[in-house]
């Protein structure tokens, strides 16, 4: 065998190698490529059953649940129109010459309430809302106690709710018989309201 067939012989078999190495290549940078579009297939394999993935739509958009949330008002202070200015035997007045009084004023009060109420989650649950008739007494010092619901329940834990933060109130303004501070009864209307 002479020089130039060795030599062409070896160019041939370089050229060889190298077109296969070329292939290779190719076919190697094919394949990841069509592995990165179909990612989504072997990143959520239930697509294939006909599943989707929680995270994901047909049209690879998320999906954001919007959550319920809860707020509650006070409403104005009932007053028992029947009641006369009298004591009863526990010492306490249904009715006073000047009612007490939530420092701030009516809107005051309702900042307290929506700011303090947490709505239970398993009244949002049920979408229960409505009205808790809260009574409480104001002592001659302006401090809150005894306080219960009166009337119908709401259940769900409103009604304990409503409880807790009537009881965590500060002091009122106490109500006054013949210029004297007096215990009084006060029913305070809070209404539970579910908010999308």
């Amino acid at each position: 065998m002479n020089n130039r067939k060795l030599k062409s012989t070896i160019r041939g078999i370089i050229a060889f190698f190298a077109l296969a190495i070329f292939i290779t290549a190719c076919n190697n940078s094919d394949q990841s490529a069509n592995n990165s579009t179909d990612s989504s297939a072997t990143a959520n394999p239930d697509t294939s059953s006909g599943k989707m993935s929680s995270d994901t739509s047909a049209n690879n958009k998320t999906t954001t649940i919007k959550k319920k949330k809860g707020r509650a008002t006070a409403s104005v202070i009932a007053e028992n129109i029947n009641a006369k200015v009298q004591v009863d035997k526990t010492g306490v007045y249904e009715m006073t010459e000047v009612r007490p009084a939530y420092p701030g004023g009516q809107t005051a009060l309702e900042d307290y309430i929506s700011n303090n109420v947490e709505y239970p989650q398993t009244a949002i649950d049920n979408n229960q809302q409505g009205t808790v008739n809260v009574q409480f007494t104001v002592d001659e010092n302006g401090n809150v106690s005894n306080a219960q619901v009166v009337g119908n329940k709401l259940g769900d834990g409103l009604d304990e709710e409503a409880v807790r933060v009537i009881s965590k109130m500060p002091k009122w303004t106490a109500g006054t018989v013949k210029g004297k501070t007096v215990k009084t009864r006060v029913i305070l209307p809070v209404t539970f309201k579910i908010e999308e």
